[in-house]
């Protein structure tokens, strides 16, 4: 399952792979940056994408320096420096600090430091274009729902199955990233289609339509 999200916006779809033609059909015309984990297949289908711009993301980096801390106490620098890029850029501190640090590779500290290293030219883009996110954390909660249910009901069983439970997905995260209660949401929504048939109500056409609260 893919997931992109923009404000207010969830949407999933089910796809046979994590191909970087997938990533490129996915995308189509967008033109803009994109914020995601440092996927091989994603950069490839990047390069394909014109007026796409592929930038990394900081929260992926964290968990890697989060694992390692457990074995490598001189790993908290990092993550209170992460911490301080949401407030102020560190990162000329932080680079130095990484060639200097010792590390074997195959410990969890010197991959972290490789990964994190591997990606630095992406990573850094928000210092040029305030336009970049510092990472795909919204994504990452949208996906958060499909990786529950999985667990729960084990899969759809069939591949329309799957594109019925992206749908839903897409449904309920964005109203969740509306403001909107999801289960508000579908009920309204079962209730003007039952009106007007094809009609298309988004979370964030109803909120703009629900008067706020005095």
């Amino acid at each position: 399952m893919w997931c992109v999200t923009a404000p207010g916006i969830v949407y999933h779809r089910i796809c046979d792979d994590k191909s970087a033609r997938t990533f490129k059909t996915l995308l189509g015309d967008y033109q803009g940056w994109v914020v995601a984990d440092a996927l091989g297949t994603h950069q490839a289908g990047a390069r394909e994408c014109r007026g796409l711009r592929l930038a990394a993301c900081w929260a992926h980096v964290l968990r890697r320096f989060r694992d390692a801390v457990v074995d490598f106490p001189e790993a908290h620098l990092m993550l209170a420096w992460i911490q301080d890029l949401y407030e102020r850029a560190v990162t000329e501190k932080m680079k130095v600090w990484m060639h200097d640090t010792p590390a074997l590779k195959t410990t969890s500290l010197g991959g972290a430091i490789r990964y994190t290293l591997g990606i630095w030219d992406r990573l850094t883009l928000f210092l040029d274009d305030a336009e970049v996110w510092l990472d795909n954390n919204r994504t990452e909660r949208g996906l958060r729902g499909p990786v529950i249910g999985r667990r729960n009901h084990f899969g759809s069983k069939s591949a329309r199955g799957t594109q019925v439970a992206a749908i839903m997905y897409s449904l309920v995260e964005s109203a969740k990233a509306a403001g909107i209660d999801p289960i508000a949401y579908l009920t309204e929504v079962a209730t003007r289609a039952q009106r007007s048939p094809g009609a298309v109500l988004l979370p964030a056409d109803l909120r703009a339509a629900t008067p706020a609260a005095a």
